[in-house]
């Protein structure tokens, strides 16, 4: 047992390593979910600029991310690294389809396949916002808009069916559907609503014309009566 002391220091530097490792990605991995979040706060105020500035940021981190982690696969695949790199899809995808854009490939991105599609059904959420903020604008036209996306996320991410351990993903899709049916919900209430007020505004519009021609011929009438007045008589 001459060689204990060595095996032991051997081990304790290798965890020693591996600990300072994981700290440094849960920082960098801290860093990007917080840049992510303030970014997608600054698209639903239509600040493209301040949301760009934000993305470029998270994408540095998550760059530095990747480098930290090589050669340690037991830290990247830890559940902070897959979030960081989940709300970064997240602002992506709601970036381009705000933009008009196609949506980012993953390999472009550079972000693993099951963290693109558990991204992907996050952005659901976030266009659910963007719908309830053109409800209550009174712009139902941009919330079926953004209803369609939903659905077109929800019809995708449907065709997955695997165990857990390869994607996480049955959570998230309940998670859609319900989402997609309270935001159908809410904007039936709101088409109805629109549909009342423009129906209101049609009505009193027709009402001030009416009361106006009447004022109009009331007018007309008083005035033929003063025409026929005869002055002698007066007197």
């Amino acid at each position: 047992m001459k060689n204990l002391d060595g095996i032991i220091e051997k081990i304790e530097n290798h965890i020693g390593e591996k600990e300072k490792i994981r700290e440094e990605a849960l920082k960098a991995s801290r860093d990007i979910i917080i840049c992510c979040r303030k970014g997608i706060q600054q698209l639903h105020r239509n600040q493209m600029e301040e949301a760009e500035s934000y993305m470029k940021q998270a994408s540095t981190r998550l760059a530095q991310l990747y480098e930290i982690t090589i050669g340690h696969a037991d830290v990247f695949h830890t559940g902070f690294v897959e979030n960081a790199v989940q709300e970064f899809v997240e602002i992506q995808c709601l970036y381009n389809i705000m933009k008009g854009m196609d949506l980012p490939d993953p390999d472009v991105i550079q972000t693993t396949y099951s963290a693109y599609l558990l991204g992907l059904c996050d952005v659901v959420g976030e266009l659910r916002r963007g719908a309830l903020d053109f409800m209550l604008e009174g712009n139902t036209a941009k919330a079926n808009e953004y209803l369609g996306y939903m659905d077109r996320i929800y019809d995708a991410i449907m065709s997955f069916d695997y165990p857990s351990a390869l994607v996480p993903i049955k959570k998230k899709q309940d998670m859609v559907r319900s989402l997609i049916e309270k935001t159908r919900g809410e904007l039936v209430v709101s088409n109805c609503e629109q549909r009342i007020h423009d129906k209101t505004h049609e009505f009193h519009g027709l009402l001030d014309q009416v009361t106006e021609e009447r004022s109009n011929r009331k007018k007309k009438t008083e005035e033929t009566e003063d025409e026929d007045i005869d002055i002698d008589k007066v007197w």
